[in-house]
């Protein structure tokens, strides 16, 4: 096996790319004996057992997906660095708590939960499963997810000994592992279920359609559709990784695989590597909220909400479309800033031939959204996309892919799906620590209080909470944290409870593109060859109109609940107004470059716009006419005005070289 150069390697114990997937290639049928390869076809094998045998019980199922990550994990770590053999048994280790439970399930349900005695083995099992986790996912995703999971079980453990409101009464080692292995509320909770049910099959799509040419029939596409207007590179980076990530769901991941594409072209036409980094990477995170396909926390919002993931993604899409109209907005303003003209379209290639060739790998993403629109079951309607890919593609010669290709594809699949795995189980611990001591409810006071009753001030504690915690660990984990503990005050305050979720869904979407980690954007000044703080910080300017949008959610819920067609159009007016000023703001020109007085206008146009009043709406718009004035009415004479200065500043030059 081998790795993209351009993509940070896997091996290096801490991944600073966790998601983006490797690019697997079998040089030799042979490298199919490698041990990563073995357990990463394992996995996918029994992935499909599952499909085909629904009744095979719900703890085996889920040990079975973590059992699997974890092996395949610890396969990744020692990478060229143990002999086969070695990588093997110590893999193998990781499946023993899974045997276990499989073997001792009639046990497991006929004992009473705290009553019955805990075994030395579930003690020994357990540890084991929850040490290797911890420690895989510190060497996969960074030490920050794994350390704030053992904060939570230090908690659990000692939280006796701690007096006040934070305190509790569930102490005892028996308690915990009673819970943490034994049941469905501990490692194989509901984040653990979602990852097991419903994401890997995802992932498994979006492998295949890439391997299939799809990826690529996007990334052409969305090149003819813009390659040729103002900013072309730049919009086509947007287009086409909001597409892609509505298929693959990853940011990181989709920084890899459309960045190597677009952010050369940006630098080409004349963008500079830090906005193309920046640019490529705000538009990769659109991926986790672009329907129909969006990231992981969405389909564990729609668990939690017990409501049909279509209904999650029909709220996503408004609030998706006006956050990429804002970063569309912002490069076509940043290249009339720039004076970067359009490039010609010869220069990406043939595409026409391209789009020829590869045009019929459109049905299965047709079919996909057709059926998720349906109400139809997302797993099955992924499933048959899946299926729909693989015999759409091999039905002309232009797609057709060999064998060694679609067994790259399966292998991909598992490598993807470890970095979703392990921070899910993570999350299922921390969910079971924060239900069982009551944690969830305590903070939900304690924002309640410090906000005194203020909606907006409670909203602004959620938010802020939302971000610090996205900062340190992976979206569905920092979404499912926030979900538990600052939803419920939402709710409590009366925003509807989808709204509430979207609203932290988005900012903690947005925390892969907010310093100081920001991972998107990391991957993005890799490929670009510039510096990672900078590419960041473009970066998180560039999703300022994300972060707008998810207040925006919570001003006019009819952005995400729809209602009355006038109702939803006034909404959409007011999102795409908000977000195209906001880029307005980021940038500095509109028509002519503006000054700070012009540009703190065009802020206050947008909390105008935004707010839930007809009357503050209408002045927010004859604010933003009044810019528009400034920008476009008065710029002629300004140049012409700028020309006579610099003719007459020529002239004097030469009369004093005379």
């Amino acid at each position: 096996m081998r790795q993209d150069p351009k993509s940070p390697s896997a091996d290096d114990g801490v991944s600073s790319d966790p998601e983006a997937s490797s690019q697997t290639a079998l040089v030799s049928w042979r490298a199919l004996s490698h041990p990563v390869n073995i357990l990463a076809l394992g996995w996918v094998i029994f992935q499909l057992a599952l499909l085909i045998w629904p009744e095979i019980d719900l703890l085996v199922r889920r040990s079975g997906h973590l059992g699997f990550a974890c092996a395949l994990g610890i396969a990744l770590a020692l990478r060229q660095r143990a002999p086969s053999w070695l990588v093997l048994v110590l893999a193998s280790i990781a499946l023993l708590p899974v045997a276990y439970i499989a073997l001792d399930l009639q046990r497991l349900y006929d004992r009473i939960p705290e009553l019955d005695p805990v075994l030395w083995s579930d003690y020994l099992l357990g540890g084991l499963l929850l040490v290797l986790v911890l420690e895989i996912s510190r060497r996969r995703l960074g030490a920050g997810l794994s350390v704030l999971a053992a904060v939570f079980i230090l908690y659990q453990l000692l939280g006796s000994w701690i007096p006040g409101i934070l305190g509790h009464r569930i102490e005892g080692l028996d308690i915990f592992f009673d819970t943490l292995f034994l049941g469905q509320s501990g490692l194989f909770g509901v984040p653990t279920g979602v990852s097991a049910e419903v994401i890997f099959y995802f992932i498994l799509f979006a492998a295949l359609y890439d391997a299939f040419g799809g990826g690529r029939l996007i990334m052409d596409l969305s090149l003819w559709l813009t390659g040729r207007r103002v900013g072309g590179p730049a919009k086509a980076s947007v287009v086409s990784s909001a597409l892609t990530g509505s298929i693959s769901g990853s940011a990181v991941a989709n920084v890899m695989s459309t960045g190597i594409f677009t952010i050369p072209l940006m630098k080409k036409a004349g963008y500079t590597p830090t906005f193309a980094a920046g640019t490529e990477a705000a538009a990769s995170t659109a991926g986790q909220i672009m329907p129909p396909v969006m990231g992981a926390a969405a389909f564990i919002m729609a668990d939690f909400l017990q409501i049909p993931y279509s209904t999650v993604a029909l709220g996503a899409l408004i609030p998706a479309l006006a956050y990429l109209v804002g970063i569309m907005v912002a490069v076509h303003l940043q290249a009339r800033l720039q004076g970067i003209q359009p490039i010609a379209l010869a220069a990406a290639g043939s595409l026409k031939a391209s789009l020829i060739t590869r045009w019929h790998m459109l049905l299965p993403l047709v079919w996909l959204v057709t059926q998720i629109a349906r109400g139809y079951d997302v797993v099955s309607a992924v499933i048959q996309a899946s299926i729909l890919t693989v015999v759409v593609g091999s039905l002309r010669k232009g797609t057709r892919q060999s064998l060694r290709t679609v067994i790259e594809a399966l292998i991909r699949t598992s490598e993807r799906a470890v970095v979703v795995a392990l921070p899910c189980a993570l999350a299922s611990i921390v969910v079971m620590v924060i239900s069982m001591t009551g944690l969830g409810t305590k903070f939900t006071a304690v924002i309640l209080d410090m906000a005194s009753g203020n909606i907006w001030l409670a909203a602004l504690f959620g938010g802020l909470a939302c971000l610090i915690l996205g900062c340190g660990m992976p979206t569905t984990s920092a979404y499912i944290m926030a979900a538990i503990l600052v939803a419920p005050a939402l709710a409590e305050l009366g925003f509807d409870p989808l709204v509430a979720h979207m609203f932290i869904f988005y900012i903690a979407v947005m925390a892969n593109v907010t310093p100081p980690v920001a991972l998107a954007a990391y991957a993005g000044a890799s490929v670009a060859g510039c510096n990672a703080n900078k590419a960041g910080w473009q970066a998180f300017r560039l999703a300022l109109p994300g972060m707008a949008i998810a207040w925006t959610m919570l001003l006019q819920p009819t952005l995400v609940l729809w209602g009355e067609w006038w109702e939803v159009g006034i909404a959409i007016a007011q999102a795409l107004s908000a977000t195209a000023l906001i880029a307005v703001v980021i940038v500095g020109w509109l028509g002519r470059p503006l000054n700070k007085p012009a540009r703190a206008l065009a802020l206050v146009s947008v909390a105008l716009i935004v707010l839930p009043s007809a009357q503050l709406s209408a002045v927010g718009y004859g604010l933003a006419v009044v810019l528009l004035i400034y920008g476009y009415a008065f710029r002629s004479a300004d140049a012409a005005s700028s020309g006579i200065n610099q003719a007459g500043s020529a002239k004097e030059k030469s009369v004093c070289r005379q």
